[in-house]
Order: C-alpha cells, then structure tokens, then sequence
C-alpha cells in the first residue's frame, strides 16, 4: 500500500507550517533592511534639531574688546563686521580677523572667542612700528614682519630704524613690504635680518640698515658702531657674535666692527679715523 502524499504547505515543523515560516523569514528580511536606514534617518534628524536649535537661540548680543590702545573698542568692532543678533555659531572667525588685519593696519593679532550663550570677546595684538622706508617722497612705517602699516613726516621717520638703500613698491596700509627690482638684498633676506634682531632685542640698538653697497651690508649700531656683514651672511651666527663682541668692548669704544674676515668666528673692531 503507497505511501499518503504529504502537503508541504501545510506541514510543520515544530508546531509551525512551512507556509508560516517563510512568511515569519520574509517580516524579519523587511525588518533587516530597513533598520540601518531608520538609524542613519534618526541620526540626520537629531543633528538638524541640534543645528537648528543653535541657530535660533545663540545670537551674538554683546561684543567686547581686549588689548587695544591705538584703536578704540569702538573702531575694531565697525572693522570686524559682526552685527547684533548674527548668529554666534556660523561666525567665520577667520574671515573677522582677516577684516581686522587689512582694514587696521597696526593689528597684528586676533583671537576670537565665542562666550556662549550671546557674548563674543576680540582680543588684538597691536604691532609697534620699528622701521622707516621711502617711497617716491613719502616715508613709510612697518612692523618687524614686515606689514606696511602708516606714512609719516620725515622728522617722525627718524626715530625708527631707517632703511637706507631700498624703497618700497607701491605701499599701503595693511600690504606686506615689497622692494622695487635691482636692489642688492631681497624682500627675504632683509626680513629675515630684521626678524633675528628683533628676536635678540637689538632692534632698539640699530639705527640704520644700510644695502647701497653692491658687497656689504652695513648696520649702525648702538650709536657708535657700524657693523659690516655679507648679504649672504649666517644673520643668526653672526649677531650672536655681534653681542659677544660689543660686551666685551668698553662703552667709550666706538668704530667699525668688520664681520667679513676669511675667518667666520672672527670679529675686528676697527676704531674710526683708522681705516
């Protein structure tokens, strides 16, 4: 006698039909693929919440200025561009100090911070002019960085360290220096000059930086040197032998102090009137 015939629709298996566990396989297929989806969405959704909880409730109500004294607390704001009511998280920090920088050319330094819920503190460094350069007939200030920062009378001029030998190309206020073509010293070099003697604080001790001279580089220097180097110089080995020199010298010693020996390490101090 044969065997029944089976109807595998209607079989179990563990008290549930064939039928039913396919269809129990497919719900949780559905569940599997939608689940990441439902995720990420919520995710995107709490972060649009956040932001736009942010935009709405921060607002930029009270502005205050730190470390100024050339411009006014006043000044800077106008300059920097930020309104009342802007909003304190999508300010574009850097773009404020770039206004700064170009807009007040003795600003040498920015720090803005955010004092939630609606402050905004500027905080500026102001940079001291130390050095004079002509251009056409007018005498230009700059920073030790080189940041062309006012013009000034000749009698005002001579009381920074004067750049004799270069002139300046088309300055303006809040440009960085550029020389005109055929000097004998670069933009480069020439800042870098100034920049190792304003790291040794013997800015304050120079009176003239003279480059008319094809060969030599020549400072005045405390009032009674004139010191002589090769443009090409190692500034950082040779001013630190430039204050090894002028401290062991008398202070009623005056000349010139020759940096251009074959020797490196040697220094020579010839007193004027000697050659």
């Amino acid at each position: 006698m044969g065997k029944p015939a089976r109807n595998l629709n209607n079989s179990t298996k563990g008290g549930e039909t064939v039928a039913q566990k396919k269809n129990h396989q497919r719900r949780r297929r559905g569940r599997g693929g939608f689940g990441p989806f439902l995720r990420l969405l919520s995710v995107v959704l709490t972060a649009v919440v956040i932001v736009a909880a942010l935009t709405l409730f921060f607002k930029v109500e009270q502005i205050s200025v730190k470390g100024n004294s050339r411009y006014t607390a006043e000044e800077i704001i106008a300059a920097c561009g930020v309104m009342p009511g802007d909003n304190l998280v999508l300010l574009d920090k850097y773009r404020i100090a770039e206004r700064l920088y170009t807009q007040l050319p003795y600003i040498t330094g920015v720090r803005i911070n955010r004092a939630f819920p609606d402050g905004l503190t500027i905080i500026v460094t102001e940079t001291v002019s130390a050095l004079a350069i002509e251009s056409g007939d007018r005498w230009w200030l700059l920073s030790a960085d080189g940041k062309v920062v006012d013009t000034v009378s000749d009698e005002e001029a001579q009381q920074h360290v004067i750049l004799i030998g270069v002139t300046a190309q088309l300055p303006a206020p809040g440009s960085q220096l550029k020389l005109m073509d055929n000097t004998n010293i670069s933009e480069e070099r020439l800042l870098e000059l100034i920049s190792k003697l304003a790291e040794r604080d013997m800015l304050k001790q120079t009176q003239r930086i003279l480059t008319d001279d094809s060969e030599i580089l020549v400072l005045e220097y405390d009032n009674r040197f004139r010191v002589e180097l090769y443009y090409d110089a190692d500034f950082d080995f040779k001013l630190d032998c430039l204050q090894a020199a002028v401290n062991e010298l008398e202070p009623n010693e005056t000349g010139i102090i020759r940096m251009t020996m074959k020797n490196e390490n040697e220094v020579r101090l010839i007193p004027f009137g000697k050659g």
